[in-house]
């Protein structure tokens, strides 16, 4: 550590803030977002339709499409989204293909 980043955190932690290096930042980062995502978010939870139904939300097909891809009537589709949402302390629709993209879900 170069005397002028020491200093730095001398004074960051001097001030009450968390010294942190540029190259941990990033490593920290990425471990709290897979700490969220499996503490919260766990597709394990999902029944195996309900994970056939969220890869399609994520494709981005509407439940009508989903329901003919599957073989099953719209409305247990509605269900099994329903539930899906729930189990994984989602809001929508939208935000459950976004989580997917994000987290490389699948």
């Amino acid at each position: 550590m170069e005397p002028e980043d020491l200093l730095k955190a001398l004074h960051q932690a001097a001030a009450g803030e968390i010294p942190l290096s540029e190259a941990l930042t990033p490593v920290l980062a990425a471990s709290l977002r897979a700490n969220r995502a499996t503490t919260e978010r766990d597709v394990n939870q999902l029944t195996p339709r309900e994970r056939d139904i969220l890869k399609l939300i994520a494709q981005g097909l509407p439940n009508k499409m989903i329901a003919r891809r599957l073989d099953i009537t719209e409305s247990t589709v509605k269900v099994h989204v329903k539930h899906m949402l729930k189990k994984m302390k989602l809001k929508s629709r939208v935000e459950a293909a976004v989580w997917v993209h994000q987290e490389r879900i699948f």
